[in-house]
């Protein structure tokens, strides 16, 4: 009789083979680096569960479930003959079911192999049982238990079950929290402890009676279990980082697990600053940040949106790869190419006039300009002309090339000058691509999303010229804070582009690189919103979030100080005094000092003033020997009026607002001011902010009555 029983199985098992797989579909869960679920995506069919072995789960929970489900789970062959036969006396004898005979090996089976409550469904559950058995080992079998019991709704496995209604792992489960979870597959739609919690609690204290003696409980601690009330609530499934997630699901359909390099912490921080940003933002503006640790590229932080939720922001769409104009933000590497290619050194002498290059006008932000200006001064205010200046010298057909080959590519149709002033679009991921450069010695490193991702880098600029860029960026301020925390050097970059459109903040410590963008998804203009009032803040926000910098990162010896002489540009030593008008400290690479871009060329115009200078200044009345570039960048402050000043204005008043720095921007109540004059007739009686911006912002309050 065995051997016939035998042979059936073996032939039936050889025309109706065990395929689990089929069954199962993709459920993607996506795990930051500490193994946490950012975000979890539903099966094809719409179910949730999270894959577990037994060392995941709560030892309560594997305890209570061998007791009460199947005590003999490792000794028998997938079918208990005992529990069978008894289940079957039961019935006859009773003519309902009473109790059940399935194994856990065989409620697997029915998992997998759903058939109708029959005695012919009961064989098939049998056979497919065995099959298991064969195929997997007991760990394997009672893993697929953990990972796919029905728990209620689209609700499968402990793991997803102890989330969603408790808010915990499974391995943090208490013991009442545990023992409920063993009941509930019984009858997952009854049970459920969030919809029905009194006859939740009645069914699980029926187990911990059954198991109080394994556990094991004494006659007071099972009384005190037993009036433990029941306090399962619906918890959300996790959502974090789930732009990105969302982005790796569909780049990876088919994989099960996938692991992010997130840190849990920093992602959980970033999203509460932006929520609280967002509440206090009059327009319905989103925000994207992506944080990625320099020395590996992996990207420890990732919000696309605002809030995914919010319609209003249009908080589906992923700004981290969206197309936007990056404002000033590329002038540091116009800059840097040009002092690679030999051109240029830190206090070149650089024309802030109004200019006419072919039939390209650029103007400043501010529509102010201040004649001559060193090269990092231009770059430190972001001085548009100066840009445009270095850029026609460089070639923009050169500039992009430049970027294409180290795999930046930027949305233009054909390359020219407006490059330097965001007429362009590019990705955020792209421009912390860029700035990781000035963290790594020149050596740009791509982002790495998840564990698929190798590590990948591309020379970008010199080590020379990485470091004077470097080294000019860190003597901006943070705009709304004395010192970034730890006093961490932070070498960053605003931008606005046209119209107010978008708002971008970019800044590279030894290890991190932090980039932000703000701004709306559709495009509609924020009047007043700035890289430097809007993205800065947020950027140090972000990196105060951050642990304190390991790494340094010292002087390469090809950098080199000198000092030269303006209008010339080049070492002192090789002018004559008398033509040597203004001199400048100088940081220079291998000591070369090229001469002041000009488009006269030869040794007759070297120590001429560029003549768009000379043109300038017979215009205005400006002298070009003055102290003007020699004066502090230091922090920026409103001098007047003063912080609480109290005015009662008379017809007619008008107010001078003055800072510490030239030509800044101001803002009333975060709307421009044209000018900086401020007329008081048209303003009612209340309180005001005032706010003055560069590359750093300075706000007072004052009040008039």
């Amino acid at each position: 009789m065995a051997c016939s029983l035998a042979g059936l199985f073996a032939v039936l098992n050889l025309i109706y083979p065990l395929d689990i797989s089929r069954q199962t579909g993709p459920t993607v869960s996506v795990y930051s680096a500490e193994g946490d679920v950012l975000r979890q995506f539903a099966s094809q069919d719409g179910v949730f569960r999270i894959p577990v072995t037994r060392n995941q789960v709560s030892p309560w929970y594997l305890a209570a479930l061998l007791e009460y489900e199947d005590k003999y789970f490792f000794s028998h062959p997938g079918v208990n003959p005992f529990s069978l036969i008894r289940a079957l006396v039961q019935q006859i004898r009773y003519g309902r079911v009473i109790s059940g005979g399935s194994t856990l090996t065989m409620q697997v089976a029915r998992k997998f192999y759903p058939h109708p409550r029959t005695y012919r469904g009961k064989l098939m559950q049998i056979f497919r049982a065995l099959q298991l058995e064969l195929n997997y080992s007991k760990e394997d079998i009672l893993s697929l238990y953990l990972t796919y019991a029905p728990m209620g709704g689209n609700i499968e496995g402990v793991e997803a079950a102890s989330q969603r209604y408790f808010g915990k792992h499974a391995s943090e489960l208490s013991l009442t929290e545990a023992v409920m979870l063993v009941v509930v597959p019984q009858r997952p739609s009854l049970y459920r402890p969030d919809r029905f919690p009194q006859r939740a609690r009645k069914a699980r204290n029926k187990v911990l009676r059954r198991v109080a003696d394994i556990l094991p409980l004494s006659g007071a601690d099972l009384q005190r279990m037993l009036r433990t009330p029941m306090l399962a609530s619906y918890h959300p499934a996790p959502l974090h980082a789930p732009l990105l997630a969302r982005r790796l699901q569909q780049k990876h359909p088919q994989q099960s697990d996938i692991h992010t390099f997130i840190d849990y912490t920093v992602e959980s921080d970033l999203e509460s600053i932006i929520r609280q940003r967002t509440e206090r933002w009059s327009a319905p503006l989103s925000a994207a940040v992506m944080v990625m640790d320099n020395l590996n590229g992996k990207v420890i932080a990732y919000k696309g949106s605002a809030d995914m939720k919010d319609p209003r922001r249009y908080g589906y769409v992923d700004m981290v790869h969206a197309w936007r104009s990056p404002g000033s933000a590329l002038k540091p590497f116009i800059y840097g190419l040009a002092l690679d290619q030999g051109l240029v050194h830190s206090a070149s002498l650089l024309t802030d006039v109004p200019r006419q290059f072919g039939d390209y006008s650029p103007h400043n932000f501010d529509h102010r300009f201040q004649g001559p200006v060193r090269l990092d001064h231009a770059l430190q205010r972001s001085r548009n002309v100066p840009a445009v200046q270095v850029l026609s010298h460089v070639g923009p057909e050169t500039f992009l090339l430049w970027l294409k080959n180290a795999g930046i590519h930027l949305q233009v149709p054909k390359a020219n000058l407006a490059l330097a002033l965001g007429g362009e679009g590019i990705r955020l991921k792209d421009l912390v691509t860029l700035f990781s450069a000035l963290g790594r010695t020149g050596d740009m490193i791509y982002p790495r999303f998840s564990s698929e991702d190798t590590i990948r880098t591309v020379p970008l600029l010199s080590p020379a010229a990485s470091w004077i860029i470097r080294s000019v960026l860190l003597e901006i301020a943070p705009p709304d804070r004395v010192k970034a925390a730890y006093n961490r050097p932070v070498a960053w970059k605003t931008g606005t582009s046209y119209g107010y459109r978008d708002a971008w903040a970019i800044g590279a410590s030894a290890d991190y690189t932090v980039g932000v963008w703000v701004g709306r998804p559709d495009g509609a203009p924020f009047v007043g919103q700035t890289g430097a009032n809007q993205a800065g803040p947020l950027m140090f926000d972000v990196f105060d979030l951050l642990p304190e910098d390991q790494r340094t990162l010292s002087r390469p010896e090809s950098v080199t100080a000198s000092v030269i002489c303006w209008p010339g540009g080049i070492d002192v030593s090789l002018v004559n005094p008398q033509d040597c008008l203004q001199h400048q400290q100088a940081l220079t690479i291998h000591h070369f000092t090229p001469a002041t871009l000009k488009r006269e060329q030869g040794l007759a115009a070297l120590h001429h003033w560029p003549q768009p200078l000379l043109d300038w200044a017979q215009k205005t009345g400006h002298s070009l020997v003055s102290d003007t570039e020699l004066q502090s960048t230091g922090r920026l402050k409103i001098l007047a009026p003063r912080q609480g000043t109290q005015l009662f204005p008379y017809p007619g008043q008008v107010l001078n607002l003055i800072a510490s720095q030239p030509s800044v921007l101001w803002f009333l109540n975060d709307q421009p001011i044209r000018g900086s004059r401020l007329a008081l007739d048209a303003l009612t009686a209340g309180n005001y902010r005032l706010t003055a911006c560069m590359t750093q912002c300075d706000t007072i309050q004052f009040a008039i009555y």
